[in-house]
């Protein structure tokens, strides 16, 4: 359920633990503001870095507007003499050199080769501000920034919330927040609990534990004077999407609108069977090798949710785990947190909450999302919501995937994917739109 693509394909960024320190004397010719372009298969891309700090441990960003990534943290950034090596995620290599004040070398992806070019340039100003933040929920604390408009007076604001797994503020939610700041809307990004600086482990939590980390933060935008603690909304995608409905219920007067991108209309887990049907299709299993596999996945589904017991699932392994399928499955062992955590979101019906959303509602869904039925998931939704008459306004985004970008299909010609065109900017306009109907 989470953004199975954030940019460049990757939701980390790791390197080595061979990599060599920074150089003494050094350091001061690569800290600064790149700009410049990866090109693969004669394609370019426009992409930005920002190194900084000093020392052994320096650190730098990574932006691409292109993919809606906006100031994602680099890990760990190696720099040796005039050579500089750094990793996106866990497929993709840079080594460049610095030539006066350009920075030129190769990348890999995986099998893939390219080339980039970076220059040294000055960073343009942000036209707003951007403040780090901490709230509490209980014994959690919650890290985040929040980007404001620098225009006199009470501001609208938008709460983003994360997918699943670990997720920091940065990257696509960055890039969201940059563009309704640029609005006049101000936007609350923050590091889910138990991923970058804020506490908890969401590995532990239940979907209400993640609302009520949203209405906190809700809350500490409400207590700014310089927010309209009646016009703050949720913004969230595919488990965000899950979250934002329930926050919405437990404290309606706190939540002036939603954007649910993605999501999940129904019991959580029916859509876990739904999308590893669609993945495991285009694997190119057997049909009999398919039907055994989802006739074994639905029920570990069963023993994850606590409806039959893990010796059922045990005992059915037992003559195919040396099957290629079985691999693919790749089910979880014994230890694995999942059997603790995944009864706590698993059953979770997300139409009961859809039926009781009272605030304004912007759907979206991307028409090539094969982790969810785009149009029954849809109807279901805006069934509920026409049972208590909520206003909601429905979008499926032409070509897009389930992280709402648009990429090559397979053995098509290659170009870098990208965030769908104009969807950013529809759903700000949208929020302006509840921001005039208030006034």
């Amino acid at each position: 359920m989470s953004r199975t693509a954030s940019f460049l394909g990757v939701v980390a960024l790791i390197l080595s633990s061979t990599l060599a320190y920074l150089a003494l004397g050094s350091e001061a010719e690569f800290i600064g503001h790149w700009e410049g372009t990866m090109v693969r298969e004669g394609v370019p891309l426009e992409v930005s870095f920002d190194f900084k700090g000093s020392g052994p441990h320096p650190n730098g960003t990574f932006t691409s507007l292109t993919q809606k990534a906006m100031d994602y943290p680099l890990e760990v950034l190696a720099v040796n003499g005039y050579a500089v090596h750094f990793a996106l995620g866990d497929s993709m290599v840079f080594d460049g050199k610095l030539r006066a004040n350009q920075i030129v070398g190769a990348f890999t992806d995986d099998s893939a080769k390219g080339d980039f070019s970076l220059r040294r340039t000055v960073a343009k100003p942000l036209p707003y501000d951007a403040v780090d933040v901490s709230f509490r929920n209980g014994p959690v604390t919650l890290s985040g920034t929040v980007c404001i408009p620098r225009a006199s007076g009470r501001h609208p604001a938008v709460v983003l919330l994360q997918g699943s797994g670990g997720e920091t503020r940065w990257g696509t939610n960055r890039f969201i927040a940059d563009r309704f700041a640029r609005a006049g809307i101000a936007a609350l990004i923050y590091d889910k609990r138990g991923s970058g600086a804020s506490t908890g482990d969401w590995k532990m939590s239940s979907y209400d534990d993640l609302a009520n980390d949203a209405i906190a933060g809700i809350d500490l935008l409400a207590s700014r004077p310089d927010i309209d603690a009646k016009r703050i909304g949720l913004h969230g995608h595919s488990e965000g999407g899950i979250i934002a409905p329930i926050a919405s219920v437990r404290a309606p007067s706190k939540v002036s609108f939603i954007v649910a991108e993605d999501i999940v209309a129904g019991f959580v887990r029916d859509q876990d069977v739904y999308r590893v049907s669609h993945q495991i299709r285009q694997a190119g299993f057997t049909d009999a090798q398919v039907e055994r596999a989802l006739n074994l996945y639905k029920l570990m589904i069963e023993v994850l949710r606590g409806a039959k017991p893990y010796r059922e699932l045990d005992s059915a392994s037992e003559t195919v785990r040396n099957e290629d399928w079985y691999q693919w499955l790749a089910i979880p062992p014994e230890h694995s947190f999942l059997w603790t955590w995944y009864p706590k979101v698993g059953n979770l019906d997300t139409l009961i909450f859809w039926k009781q959303v009272r605030a304004p509602v912007l759907l979206i869904y991307g028409e090539r999302d094969h982790l969810e039925p785009v149009d029954e998931s849809l109807a279901k939704i805006e069934a509920s919501l026409d049972c208590v008459k909520t206003p909601y306004t429905a979008v499926i985004v032409p070509n897009a995937q389930h992280n709402l970008t648009v990429q090559p299909e397979p053995g098509a010609p290659f170009f870098w994917w990208k965030a769908a065109p104009g969807l950013v900017d529809l759903v700000v306009a949208w929020v302006q739109q509840r921001r005039a109907e208030s006034h």
